[in-house]
C-alpha cells in the first residue's frame, strides 16, 4: 500500500458528519496547494499534521515559518510522562512552587493523553514518531534557533561547484544578490555592473577551488586578478574610482556588528538539510518571524533561489505579500 498523510476527520460543508479518516496519497503532493479558512479555523494545525504526517510516509519537508507557531513542532515529546511538560508550563503568576509547576504539569500530560487517545495515538505511537523523524529550527539572523550563514554559497564552497556547476551558479548568484541588496545598490544580475564584477571574481574563486569570503572579494575588486569582463577591459566595465567605492561599501558591510550575524551558523544548502540521517527523516523549519519586513524579503529570496533557481525574485515577492 503507498504511504498515505492521515488530516483526521471530515465533515460535509452542512456540518454533518462524514468520515472518521481523510487520507491523502503521498504520491499527490506535487504541485501547489493552499490552505484556506478564517482566523482561528486551524489552517496552522493542518499544516502541521501535514508535516508530522508527511515525516511518517519519510517525506522530508523544508518550511518557511512567517508567523512563528511550527516551532512547536519541537514539543512532540516520545512520552506523556509530567516531567516532559514541566519546563513549558505557563502560570498566571511569578516564581511558582515547584509542587505547583509540577501539578499543572501533570494536568497538561493527562489532557493530552486523553486527547491523542481520542485518534488511537499512545505514547508507543509518540516514540516511533519521534525516533523517526528529526527536527531542525533555523533562525536566520538570530540565534534563538540554528543560526544560518546566509553567505555560505559565497564564503563556503560547495561541492557543487565540481558535480553540478549550474546549480552552484544560482546559489552564488542569490547570495551576491543579497549582499548588493545589504549595501543599497541594484541587485538584479542583468541590471547591475557591479552585479557582474562581483560574481566573476566570486565564480573565478569558487570554480578553481578556493572560497570567495568578502574580504578576499573586496581585495580582487581593487585590484582585480582578471582583465577583462566580456569583450570590456576591467577599467573600461568599471573605472577604479567606482571599483574602490565599492570595496569602501563591502569594507563597511564587513564592520558592520549586526552583520555578523549573517555569515555564522550552519550552511545554506538545502539538499543537505533534506537528506535522512540514521533513518530519521528531517523537517527543517527556517523561522523569519523574528525578522522585519526588509530582511524577511531577503532571507526569502536567497532560500527560494535553493528551492526553485531562476524563480526567486517573483516567488520572494508573492510569499513577501501573503506573510
Amino acid at each position: 500500500m503507498k504511504p498515505a498523510l492521515n488530516l483526521g476527520a471530515w465533515r460535509h460543508l452542512n456540518g454533518s458528519e462524514g468520515g472518521s479518516s481523510l487520507r491523502l496519497p503521498a504520491e499527490h503532493l506535487v504541485t501547489h496547494a493552499v490552505v484556506v479558512g478564517m482566523t482561528g479555523s486551524g489552517k496552522t494545525g493542518l499544516c502541521t499534521v501535514m508535516i508530522e504526517e508527511a515525516a511518517g510516509s519519510r517525506v522530508p519537508t523544508m518550511v518557511i515559518d512567517v508567523k512563528g507557531d511550527l516551532p512547536n513542532l519541537l514539543l512532540t515529546f516520545p512520552t506523556l510522562a509530567a516531567s516532559s511538560f514541566e519546563p513549558w508550563v505557563e502560570l498566571d503568576h511569578e516564581d511558582p512552587t515547584p509542587e505547583v509547576r509540577q501539578l499543572k504539569a501533570a494536568e497538561l500530560a493527562e489532557r493530552r493523553r486523553a486527547a491523542l487517545a481520542e485518534w488511537q495515538i499512545g505514547e508507543a505511537e509518540l516514540a516511533a514518531h519521534v525516533a523517526s523523524s528529526s527536527v531542525r529550527v533555523l533562525t536566520p539572523g538570530g540565534t534563538a534557533g540554528e543560526a544560518l550563514h546566509m553567505l555560505s554559497s559565497l564564503e563556503r564552497r560547495s561541492p557543487r561547484w565540481d558535480s553540478d556547476p549550474e546549480a552552484a551558479r544560482n546559489a552564488l548568484t542569490a547570495a551576491v544578490s543579497l549582499v548588493l541588496r545589504l549595501l543599497g545598490r541594484e541587485p538584479d544580475p542583468a541590471k547591475s555592473r557591479e552585479h557582474v564584477l562581483l560574481s566573476v571574481l566570486a565564480e573565478r574563486r569558487l570554480a578553481s577551488g578556493q572560497t570567495a569570503d568578502l574580504g578576499g572579494l573586496m581585495e580582487d575588486v581593487l585590484e582585480p586578478p582578471i582583465d577583462e569582463i566580456g569583450a570590456l577591459s576591467v577599467d573600461s566595465f568599471m573605472k577604479k574610482s567606482e571599483r574602490k567605492a565599492l570595496a569602501a561599501a563591502l569594507n563597511s558591510l564587513l564592520a558592520a556588528p549586526s552583520f555578523a550575524s549573517w555569515r555564522q551558523g550552519t550552511t545554506l544548502d538545502i539538499g543537505e538539510w533534506l537528506t535522512p540521517k540514521d533513518g530519521r527523516t528531517p523537517i527543517v523549519i527556517v523561522s523569519v518571524a523574528h525578522l522585519d519586513d526588509e530582511e524577511r524579503a531577503l532571507v526569502l529570496g536567497v532560500l527560494l533561489e535553493g528551492c526553485c533557481p531562476g524563480r526567486a525574485p517573483s516567488l520572494a515577492r508573492l510569499a513577501y505579500r501573503h506573510s
